[in-house]
């Protein structure tokens, strides 16, 4: 992909929580407009008139991994309790289970996917990724093509729209709130997987939980809850695009950040490359800014002015803002400044979601984060996604497919006293490991990711004890959703293919 060329990507806002501001929306600016898809993904339930437990199963084929296979298509609900023991939600699942001659079933893995937001579906990691379909094109021309990149030639697939989102929807009359919280969502989601390995006859197959961006911070809520329920601790876990917390601190989070804006500065050419790809760079940045930055940023006003000037000139070198501003900013880093500010003399800003994309500075005139240009909230595909429901998996949708609830966002509960950027997921993920030291760890991120970056991740994993030793870590040339990048997610499905075939061995 040329440096020079503007990316457009069709992200889903599956950091959402990452991307909102501390003061709700509402609150800003009434001047700036909100976009359409905004105000339906802020409209109202629609709940369900009654709890059901419908099973339909249909048969397809396809070649995945360059490898032909039968397969049925398993759409199942399944009813989950709110904090009271009473049924309040009913959860839909789209699985992929292959039926060809071979198939192994006892030693065959189960892998459990779902996307973030909170308020998020499923459909992003199902029809861009790895379901069986994927999406292709955008706009008018988007249309489903089988996807060759789908993990089902070694392992069953189960995609899960967690309480609100997709067709998973409250049931009429019942309190499902405490859904909507870190704890409730990760507790129903759990019992989910549970039932669905149970009801399918596959408790003594491997499984494996894989979450994306908030859904990296389900799966590790998911493993607590576990935990204190006594159920079964999966034999490997996933994380793409981590959000894991561990990274507002004032020194922390400016240094996981400034690799990632070298990166894109990288990309967008507003620094000297010296001949260095993007991952030479990425690591030289990141190399500087757990050394001499990371001193700088903590000597904070006993750094002496020449020193100072130093760093802000080396950091002008690396991420293309001027150093006499770095120096003026106290050597930190602001995300919004940087996007805005890095391309001004071309009069463009960059994502958030993908610091690759770009827009005119006069055209961001939404409500942030909505003038992301990274960002489409995913809208656009969502009757395709209605269709393949419903002709594809014969799954008549009780109310229209919902890609993304903001409703639930706005209010989710993180839990007493906490909000978004105090909660610390890690620790989670270090309790199951300790407890089962089987278990295996991916976790994978984009070099151009302004939301999640990379390195923000991987230290919420250090502080936790889960060094690299423990873990398979990738990063690709992509923004917060690899898999919008045909060539990434090319090499992604490699690298997962590779993955899958370590769990419970």
């Amino acid at each position: 992909m040329s440096a020079k060329k503007t990316v457009f990507v069709r992200s889903s806002l599956l950091a959402l929580a990452a991307l909102l501001p501390a003061a709700p929306l509402l609150a800003q600016d009434e001047s700036l407009p909100m976009p359409p898809v905004f105000l339906k993904a802020m409209e109202p339930m629609v709940e369900r008139a009654a709890v059901s437990d419908k099973v339909v199963v249909t048969r397809h084929s396809g070649t995945f991994g360059g490898r032909k296979l039968s397969y049925d298509a398993i759409v199942t609900e399944t009813p989950v309790a709110n904090a009271k023991g009473q049924a309040a939600a009913v959860v839909v699942t789209y699985a992929y289970s292959a039926r060809s001659a071979g198939a192994d079933k006892a030693n065959r893995p189960v892998l459990f996917f779902f996307n973030g937001g909170p308020g998020a579906s499923s459909s992003p990691l199902h029809m861009n990724a790895f379901g069986p379909r994927r999406i292709v094109g955008k706009g008018d021309g988007a249309r489903l093509e089988n996807n060759p990149h789908s993990l089902l030639d070694v392992a069953d697939l189960v995609f899960i729209d967690p309480p609100g989102t997709g067709a998973s929807m409250p049931v009429k009359g019942a309190d499902a709130s405490s859904l909507f919280s870190v704890s409730g969502d990760a507790a129903a989601v759990a019992d989910v997987v549970q039932r669905w390995r149970r009801a399918h006859g596959r408790t003594d197959a491997p499984f494996a939980l894989v979450g994306e961006s908030y859904g990296t911070a389900r799966a590790a809520a998911m493993l607590d809850a576990e935990g204190k329920a006594g159920l079964p601790l999966p034999d490997g876990v996933a994380l793409f695009s981590l959000s894991l917390g561990d990274n507002d601190g004032p020194v922390i989070s400016d240094v996981s950040l400034l690799p990632t804006l070298a990166a894109v500065a990288w990309y967008h050419q507003a620094i000297d490359r010296k001949g260095r790809s993007v991952e030479q760079h990425f690591a030289e940045a990141r190399s500087f800014a757990e050394n001499d930055y990371a001193r700088a940023l903590i000597a904070g006003a006993s750094l002496g002015e020449g020193e100072r000037a130093e760093i802000a000139a080396r950091m002008s070198e690396l991420i293309g803002l001027s150093a006499a501003e770095l120096a003026r900013n106290g050597l930190q880093l602001d995300r919004q400044s940087f996007m805005v500010g890095l391309l001004a003399g071309k009069g463009l800003r960059t994502g958030q979601l993908d610091g690759r994309a770009t827009r005119a500075l006069a055209e961001s005139n939404m409500h942030p984060p909505f003038d992301d240009p990274s960002m489409t909230l995913g809208a656009e595909t969502g009757h395709l996604i209605a269709d393949y429901i419903g002709k594809d998996l014969g799954y008549a949708l009780p109310s229209t497919y919902r890609t993304l609830n903001l409703g639930i966002n706005f209010k989710w509960d993180w839990g007493r006293g906490e909000v978004y950027r105090t909660v610390r997921f890690a620790p989670f993920l270090a309790k199951a490991m300790a407890e089962k030291p089987g278990m295996k760890l991916m976790t994978v991120g984009g070099y151009y990711d302004i939301t999640t970056p990379v390195t923000a991740g991987q230290f919420a994993l250090d502080h936790a004890g889960i060094g690299p030793d423990r873990r398979v870590s990738k990063i690709y040339a992509a923004g917060h959703s690899v898999f919008e990048d045909e060539s990434e997610l090319s090499r992604f499905a490699v690298d997962m293919r590779e993955w899958v075939r370590t769990i419970g061995r």
